[in-house]
């Protein structure tokens, strides 16, 4: 994790601010990717409680980690080191959250497995102040409010129990490329050079979320392309393969459920769902986040299966063998899921191969899905948060 992370990131559940505790760092070298937004806490080397920010409600907890906190280094160091290993700590609530190889885990209480995770915290204890790790302990059970949804997700997360095959998860150390499936790998990047420009937009867009990104190879393509991304996919294992791939190089990844999004308000320029808002139970939850952390103006880009997406054999045969949901859209449906939202009435962009004659013709539906750029079966479509003020 890098120390920036903190920029954008707080508590699930209680959105309050975030202590960074690192129990181990490694090494940075990145001179080729050095526009992260300046690091306003970062760690002096060997520190293990960061610097603090300005608690609301203070409490045994606040005041033993402001007795350890450290003066912040130089911002220079967030490219001289990342976290490797430690914890993100509330302290106005206790909760607090692992940071294991590199990656945040920051899931709503309901979703997390609290005896691995009471299990890690006791492999870093050693390297805890004591007065902090007694007041830690305290909250390693809380109570489990799921959510209707909750048994996709949880079947989302423990997808690696279910896997036989050792070469299941080998082509997310390649994708979007797959040499068994070459179509579909041109169908990925055809598909991502379709939303680049939408997220792009006037090209003073930066921060942008890729809600849902698997093995973030999108999320480390907008880095390489100067945007400030962050990918969050509530499944670890396919962010454990993105560490592995990049190594360094690696975006801002976390474990977290995007209808419960452990970001701050306001903080995006675009919302990015690529071929992963079909997996959420509760959309319309899910765009009041999104409208939670988007700037004014902001815009969420879609590339999503239609609706006829559930019923094709392959998802028939994923949801049973899985338990996970694939419910495709269409762009009635993205209609309901913003309501109640300060979001603006989606629209639908088509993508068209045409020959000049064609072009000069009456684009009627017929024509539209006789000459698609895209598969029909693919739905691109963006959403802007409306502005409040001039």
């Amino acid at each position: 994790m890098r120390y920036s992370l903190l920029n954008f990131v707080e508590c699930p559940v209680s959105h309050t601010e975030l202590v960074c505790l690192t129990t181990k760092e490694a090494p940075l070298v990145l001179p080729h990717v050095r526009h992260y937004s300046t690091a306003k806490r970062v760690n002096q080397p060997g520190a293990v409680v960061g610097p603090i920010p300005a608690f609301r409600e203070p409490s045994e907890l606040t005041e033993a980690l402001q007795q350890e906190a450290c003066e912040p280094a130089d911002p220079s160091r967030n490219y001289e080191a990342m976290v490797e290993e430690g914890l993100l700590v509330s302290g106005e609530t206790g909760r607090w959250y692992p940071i294991r190889n590199f990656i945040p885990e920051l899931l709503p209480d309901h979703l997390r497995d609290f005896g691995r995770d009471v299990a890690f915290l006791d492999s870093i204890r050693h390297r805890l102040p004591g007065s902090i790790l007694d007041r830690l302990k305290r909250y390693d059970q809380v109570a489990q409010d799921a959510d209707a949804g909750a048994h996709h997700k949880l079947a989302e997360i423990r997808v690696p129990e279910k896997v036989s095959d050792p070469n299941f998860f080998g082509p997310g150390y390649i994708s979007p490329f797959n040499p068994g499936t070459p179509d579909h790998s041109v169908f990925l990047v055809k598909s991502f050079a379709f939303c680049l420009p939408m997220i792009m937009g006037d090209g003073t867009r930066r921060v942008v979320l890729d809600a849902g990104c698997g093995y973030a190879w999108t999320t480390y393509w907008l880095m390489m392309g100067g945007f400030e991304p962050i990918g969050i996919d509530i499944s670890r294992i396919y962010l454990d393969i993105a560490v592995a791939r990049f190594r360094e190089s690696v975006p801002y990844v976390l474990v977290a459920d995007t209808e419960n999004l452990p970001l701050r308000s306001a903080a995006f320029d675009v919302v990015l769902g690529f071929d992963a808002f079909h997996h959420l139970p509760d959309r319309n939850r899910a765009m009041h986040q999104f409208d939670r952390v988007m700037k004014e103006g902001a815009e969420i880009v879609l590339m999503e299966p239609g609706r006829e997406h559930e019923h094709s054999h392959h998802s028939r045969e994923v949801m049973a063998l899985y338990g996970t949901l694939e419910k495709g859209m269409d762009l009635e449906d993205v209609v309901d899921y913003v309501k109640g939202t300060g979001l603006l009435k989606p629209e639908q962009h088509y993508i068209l191969k045409l020959e000049r004659n064609k072009a000069e013709a009456l684009l009627v539906d017929k024509e539209i899905r006789e000459n698609l750029y895209m598969d029909v079966d693919s739905r691109l479509i963006s959403i802007r948060k409306a502005r409040t003020s001039n």
